[in-house]
């Protein structure tokens, strides 16, 4: 059931003051403002606007964190998603960002805004200012015209969950949280953390019989066909590739759409990883694309494989093998699968314990709006039902 948190909260001293436009290049009618003590905050809602935020990321970046860019936020963005992304400013300069984006419905706005920190934070900022941060950006999505409720997906061990439980101090909010175990999800997949040894070897000491087995047999099997591992493509070779791939692939998840939007996410990556299996007559077999991150991890975004002509080969095995070997030799220490795996992986894969936080006004109308969804949601087709479930 919903509850309130009403601790007192340690405000510090703020003070009330007015909003900068500049941060949005000038107010416009898809901009929101909201300011709180010292700091002040907008909500963006157009690419152009984002973009703006490019020189203000890179300074508050301290690692490369290819994620918390505004160039990767717009790519990563789905059917069905729109931009809700603040900047928070004191008086001299932006000091932080947070990426958020509203769910929509056949192109209609839910109302609800959501933000993903399963692989690191939603926010970018200097750690000494984060609560105080996160607080302006929520309070500005929450107070924007449309917007009745916020969901979030934090690791709990993060700034983020510990942001999350002082704002909910003293607001006059619903507030829900859940932990997230339901991996079959569509809208809360969990990634998959594999990690990797010191070794090739060691690593597949890890394994069981089988995979071992596996991941040596059809390794020595493709190179003994006189084929080759590739271990970087440029970009124009991965989209290139890929789509050649595409139709001839059954793992691909989703449609023409979803890769398109992968392949913008690879390529508005800091540091792009991409690697492929080549056929020895020069065409592809098999490729992947993803991005390392700052921490010695990189993460796999997406595979595909020419199941097609090659349903006996195993390709999908083989390029993991050859990656994982890679990162190795490069020092990571772990492989991010993104939206979850399948076999033979997933059985040596752990899950990051993330919580998902629900955050509602306690307007009427809202209330209202919610009441009704819970109402229909159970007739509506299964997709729509799943998207209704998400929003109450």
């Amino acid at each position: 059931m919903p509850y309130q948190f009403c601790a007192p909260a340690n405000d510090g001293g703020w003070k009330s003051i007015g909003l900068s436009p500049e941060i949005s290049g000038g107010n416009s009618g898809n901009s929101t403002n909201v300011s709180a003590n010292d700091y002040s905050g907008v909500v963006l809602s157009s690419a152009a606007q984002i973009r703006r935020l490019r020189d203000s990321a890179k300074r508050l970046m301290r690692t490369e964190d290819t994620m918390l860019s505004p160039e990767f936020f717009l790519a990563s963005l789905g059917k069905g998603w729109g931009p809700k992304v603040v900047a928070v400013r004191d008086a001299h300069e932006v000091i932080g960002i947070l990426y958020a984006r509203q769910r929509t419905i056949k192109g209609f706005p839910t109302g609800v805004v959501y933000a993903d920190g399963s692989l690191g934070s939603v926010l970018l900022t200097d750690p000494l200012y984060h609560k105080s941060v996160f607080r302006v950006a929520v309070q500005a999505l929450l107070a924007s015209s449309g917007i009745g409720g916020m969901r979030l997906r934090v690791l709990r061990s993060s700034r983020d969950f510990d942001a999350v439980l002082q704002f909910c101090a003293c607001q006059s909010l619903d507030v829900r949280h859940f932990d997230i175990e339901d991996r079959g999800s569509p809208l809360w997949k969990n990634h998959a953390h594999v990690a990797l040894a010191e070794t090739y070897d060691q690593f597949l000491a890890t394994l069981g019989s089988t995979t071992r087995h596996n991941f040596r047999y059809y390794r020595r099997r493709f190179e003994a066909s006189g084929h080759r591992f590739v271990e970087h493509l440029s970009l124009a070779e991965l989209r290139g590739a890929t789509l050649g791939l595409f139709p001839k692939s059954e793992l691909t998840a989703g449609s023409q759409r979803s890769l398109d939007r992968q392949l913008e996410s690879v390529a508005a990556a800091g540091r792009p990883l991409t690697a492929g299996l080549r056929h020895n007559n020069g065409d592809w077999l098999s490729v992947l694309g993803g991005w390392y991150m700052p921490d010695g991890a990189a993460v796999l975004c997406f595979q595909c494989n020419d199941e097609k002509d090659f349903a006996r080969d195993s390709l999908s095995v083989v390029l993991r093998a050859y990656l994982i070997e890679l990162l190795i030799q490069r020092g990571l220490k772990e492989l991010v699968i993104w939206g979850d795996t399948g076999p033979p992986l997933s059985r040596y894969a752990s899950y990051a314990s993330t919580i998902e936080i629900r955050l509602d006004t306690t307007a009427r109308s809202w209330r209202a709006v919610r009441s009704i969804l819970t109402t229909v949601g159970p007739h509506l087709p299964k997709r729509l039902a799943e998207v209704v479930q998400w929003v109450v």
